[in-house]
Parts: C-alpha cells; structure tokens; sequence
C-alpha cells in the first residue's frame, strides 16, 4: 500500500482544544448504580477507539475522505490524542479508517483510554469482590451521577427535539453504533431514534458520519464473523 494521505493545518483551520469524547462514551457504558461496564469488550473497545479518532476530528487533526484517514502534520496538545496521531502518521501499511479503528482496538484502545482518565482523576480503580468469581475490577468516576449525565444531556435534547452539539452528536451516534443508545434511550418516545439518525445525517460533516458508520462496520463484522 502507499502512504496515508495527509494533510496539512491549514486545511484544517486553527485547532480547537481537545474534547475527551472518549472520556464521555467510557462513562455513558457505565451502569449508574453499580459502576459495571454495561458494554461487551468489543464494543466499548471499538466504540473508544472509533471515539479516540472522533477527538482528533473535533479537534482538526484527522479527516475522512474516500474511507482512507488523512491525518494533520500538527501535534495534538493532549498526550493520547497524539499517541493516536502519529501512529497513523508513521504506519504506512494501514489506510483505511475503518482498519484503523481495529488498529486501535489491537493496540489495547481502552487501557489506554483509562488510564488517561485516571491520571485526570475523572475515575478511580477499585475492586469488587463476588463470592466464588474473580474479583471485579471497575474504573468509576468519583460520583457515580456524572456517568449518566451525558446521556441524559443527550435523550432530553433529543426528546424536546433540539439540536444536539457536535460532540454530543458524535457521541449519540457511537452510543448507537455499539447499541447503548438502547438503554439510554429508553425512557423516550420512540420517535427519538428516527430523530437521532435525522440529526446525525443532517447536522454532522461527512467525515463524523463515516467514522459511525465504520465503527457500525467493524461491529457488525465481528458479529458474524467465526472465531476457529
């Protein structure tokens, strides 16, 4: 294969400080009154690290465009964000968004997720103990409320219906990727699911929606793929 396209700032615009979109989604799968993972490990590892790409779009750093990843020669500020970055910079063998998202998910994408969000304090790792299991361990945020704010934030905009900003759209639609928006979205009215996809067709730039629909892709993909 040849190089991964890139692109310089310019075409881009000035960069806008980092969004932890990745942040958010981790605490969106968490149950609010146990602080259980509620996802799959292959969901919530394809789901941050489709959420990890999604911060340096937001941020201007990478793009989109014909399915391939065309990445920004600007460093990003926060120290993941850029980890990300120049991997797909200097790895010339991988082109395609979607490869890059199981990439991601190779490279261990939520370990690294959580510890960015330890180091920031955002959560803490504690151990449960189960009578004749394996002790538990769970990474939750100091107050088990903030796990469910984004998805609250997100069912009441869209259960008004108002629009949702970019990141919460972003989010939404990984949410829906990996099938959390299921629960999240369980107290609303049906239409709100009609009015999701509405928003993320109608208000999100081509590259946002191309990463929803490949991490639906990989998800799908690994559904029905057999493991010998």
């Amino acid at each position: 294969m040849g190089p991964v396209p890139s692109v310089t700032a310019p075409q881009y615009g000035k960069a806008k400080p980092a969004l932890l979109l990745a942040d958010e989604f981790f605490l969106c799968g968490l149950d609010d009154m146990t602080g259980e993972q509620r996802l799959e490990p292959q969901a919530l590892a394809v789901g941050l690290a489709a959420a990890v790409l999604g911060e340096l779009m937001l941020s201007r750093h990478m793009i989109i465009e014909d399915g391939l990843l065309r990445v920004a020669d600007v460093p990003a500020a926060d120290e993941l964000q850029e980890r990300v970055r120049a991997w797909a910079r200097k790895d010339h063998s991988v082109e395609a968004a979607k490869d890059w998202i199981m990439v991601l998910v190779a490279r261990d994408i939520a370990e690294l997720v959580k510890h960015r969000m330890l180091a920031s304090g955002k959560v803490v790792r504690t151990t449960r103990r189960r009578l004749l299991r394996k002790p538990l361990e769970l990474y939750v945020p100091p107050s088990l409320s903030t796990a469910a704010a984004a998805g609250v934030r997100i069912a009441g905009n869209l259960s008004v219906p108002r629009p949702l900003s970019t990141a919460d759209l972003l989010l939404a639609g990984l949410l829906r990727a990996t099938g959390r928006d299921r629960e999240i979205l369980s107290h609303c009215e049906p239409g709100v699911h009609e009015e999701l996809e509405r928003q993320i067709r109608t208000n999100l730039w081509p590259s946002a929606v191309a990463l929803i629909d490949n991490a639906t892709e990989v998800l799908v993909t690994a559904a029905v793929t057999p493991l010998f």
